[in-house]
């Protein structure tokens, strides 16, 4: 009985004081929003079979290109990413066949 009562106790005691551990923690800092910092543009670019796309160029980090696209038979809406470029360089996007891209940029990567 005694034993039980010494381990309970120890447990008792690494609970409190890890939970002080935790409480006493300071708050992690917010990272800036790298989304402010990019500055993009688009050139619509047409493929070889008359498939539409982009080639987004951005600023101020690394960046992978997206497109929205609109098939033009249904009206559906979907997205499409490209490859991840470094500031500066290019990120080039294709829609399918059947759509046009109604929105290109950059997002944060």
């Amino acid at each position: 009985m005694q034993a039980r009562q010494r381990v309970a106790g120890a447990v008792a005691a690494l609970v409190l004081g890890a939970g002080g551990l935790l409480t006493a923690a300071p708050p992690a800092a917010a990272a800036p929003s790298s989304e402010t910092a990019l500055s993009c543009s688009a050139q619509l670019i047409t493929g070889s079979a008359g498939h539409k796309g982009a080639n987004i160029r951005c600023t101020g980090g690394s960046f992978t290109g997206v497109i929205d696209c609109q098939r033009t038979d249904t009206g559906y809406t979907y997205r499409h990413f490209g490859n991840r470029a470094g500031s500066g360089g290019t990120s080039t996007v294709w829609c399918d066949l059947t759509a046009r891209v109604i929105y290109a940029g950059g997002t944060p990567s």
